[in-house]
């Protein structure tokens, strides 16, 4: 058994599981972390932010774009507190994140004696975002609580967790032993509600799949595609899954978002008249559920692995708490060679549904369409978007295409600005060969702009698309039509020369205020394979593009 340093411990263990990017940010508590870092440089590489809510971001980027745990070093007090944002999110949206943050020594814990960043009560405010947290007492309990995290990642819903390790710790050495990764135990469907599911699935005439976020983590698209074809189901993807299903698939419903801010979307309407809804990896959240009237059949079998959310929306059916990729290979396995095809008529209602949300969107959505058909032209098959919850965003949703999982990711959890840029950075360095595309407003790219210097410092190269309209839009838009245009207020943004801060690192800017120049720059920004920065102007906002 090796004698090894608190630091080394951390960074031997996550090597055992896999690990070999870490992102976060270098301090006073951390330094003995660091220097087990610089120790393994040949099998880890380490990202440096120059704030922890970007650094997280980093870090859910880069799980959303591999499917692997992000992991995040900070440090006490200041450093917890500036990634709890981001750790929202990832909880919320359904995302792997590992923060491995530190305490004050181990004799000035919860004295209350304000030694340096001492904080009242760290742990608490970490488990308010995560789903399991745990503070060290000894070197020797690391590799298992490390042990338990990736299990967790791989058995239940993919949320956030966070490990606290006294700074003293660090230094100190130790005999330990350091674990090997264990294979994952995948939860797979109780065998009588599988039957009784599937059951349903057959007997059904008009079927409907509804794909969900667990799906982007955990994988399961091709037995996905498998079955629905088999079966000859509608498909459609739930917030936060958009691409967990080819959308140029002749099946592929698209988004099911609708209304409020997704405009008007006939497939809300008629997935309520599906005799069954097959709901795989979505936890059906609120806001664009319920929230906005979308109508479900009365029959909804329901697939999750956080049981405890299963229900709070819709009545399920048939409940299944299991990883949705193993449960679809049960139905298959079951299905074998079987005629389960639901024939040509509903693959006829299917095209004319599919029609019909066209002919909505080229109605009401004409400019924005042109737009997003514009950047999908000019885009490879596999780029990967990372974007803000802006005006933009809300059209992307239903007007550009996405093609292959893990290829569209926004905060669909929280909802918060300052995503698109550090997670496109964080996906970037996942998918070198990938190009990634931040879609991004004025305002939201300014929360975490710094992070242009670890673009700069790290050779890690996304291309922002940015829509400026020198205001809060989204904010603009509902002031205005609640208050009127005359009580806007606070909602209006004084902004910086951006493609002269693009400059100041070394990248460089190209502004556009129309539809195909923003066609030519985004071609060539993405051609060029360096950072850079197109620039839209939108002073009328972004449906007057033309």
């Amino acid at each position: 058994m090796p004698k090894l340093t608190g630091g080394q411990t951390v960074i031997e263990s996550l090597k055992a599981q896999g690990v070999d990017t870490v992102f976060g940010i270098i301090s006073i508590h951390n330094l003995d972390i660091f220097d087990s870092l610089f120790a393994s440089q040949d099998s880890m590489r380490f990202i440096g932010g120059r704030l922890e809510l970007g650094c997280g971001f980093m870090a859910d980027g880069y799980a959303r774009a591999t499917g692997k745990p992000g992991v995040l070093i900070t440090s006490t007090g200041p450093g917890a507190a500036d990634s709890v944002g981001a750790l929202g999110e990832s909880y919320f949206s359904g995302t792997p994140i590992l923060e491995i943050t530190t305490n004050v020594e181990q004799e000035f814990i919860g004295t209350g004696k304000n030694s340096t960043h001492e904080t009242k009560d760290q742990l608490a405010m970490l488990e308010s975002v995560t789903e399991w947290a745990a503070a060290v007492n000894q070197i020797e309990s690391i590799p298992d609580n490390l042990m338990e995290v990736f299990d967790r990642f791989q058995t239940r819903r993919p949320r956030p967790a966070a490990l606290e390790i006294p700074t003293n710790l660090l230094g100190e050495e130790v005999d330990v032993e350091v674990l090997t990764a264990r294979e994952p135990q995948v939860p797979q469907g109780d065998p009588n509600k599988v039957e009784q599911a599937l059951q349903m699935l057959l007997k059904a005439k008009r079927p409907a799949i509804m794909v969900g976020e667990e799906v982007q983590m955990q994988g399961g698209v091709q037995e996905i595609i498998q079955l629905a074809e088999k079966l000859g189901a509608a498909v459609v993807t739930a917030d936060g899954a958009k691409g967990a299903f080819p959308e140029d698939h002749p099946q592929s419903l698209g988004q099911i978002l609708g209304r409020r801010i997704w405009g008007e979307n006939p497939v809300q309407e008629w997935l309520g008249t599906c005799d069954v809804v097959v709901a795989l990896g979505a936890i059906l959240p609120q806001r664009s559920t319920t929230g906005v009237q979308l109508s479900m059949p009365k029959d909804l079998i329901h697939v999750l692995l956080d049981g405890d959310s299963i229900g709070k929306n819709y009545d399920a059916t048939v409940p299944i708490v299991a990883n949705s990729q193993a449960v679809v290979q049960q139905w298959l396995g079951a299905i074998g060679d079987q005629d389960v095809h639901k024939g040509s008529s509903f693959m006829d209602e299917i095209a004319a549904t599919k029609g019909e949300i066209r002919k909505v969107l080229q109605e009401t959505w004409g400019n924005e369409l042109k737009v997003f058909e514009t950047v999908r032209e000019v885009t490879p098959r596999n780029t990967i978007f990372s974007l803000d919850p802006t005006v933009a965003t809300s059209r992307a949703s239903r007007c550009l295409d996405i093609y292959e999982p893990r290829t569209f990711m926004h905060p669909h959890g929280w909802a918060g600005l300052g995503f698109a840029f550090p997670a496109g950075i964080g996906a970037k360095a996942g998918k070198p060969d990938s190009p990634v595309v931040c879609v991004t407003g004025d305002g939201g790219f300014q929360y975490n702009f710094q992070e242009l210097a670890s673009c700069a410092q790290y050779g890690i190269h996304p291309v922002v698309l940015m829509f400026n309209d020198s205001a809060w839009g989204v904010l603009k838009r509902y002031q205005s039509d609640r208050f009127g245009e005359h009580r806007q207020y606070a909602t209006e943004l004084v902004n910086p020369d951006f493609v002269k801060l693009f400059e100041s690192y070394g990248f460089e800017g190209t502004k556009v205020s129309n539809v195909a120049d923003l066609g030519r720059a985004l071609d060539n920004a993405i051609k060029s394979g360096k950072t850079h920065l197109v620039e839209v102007q939108t002073p009328d906002g972004f449906g007057s593009l033309r």
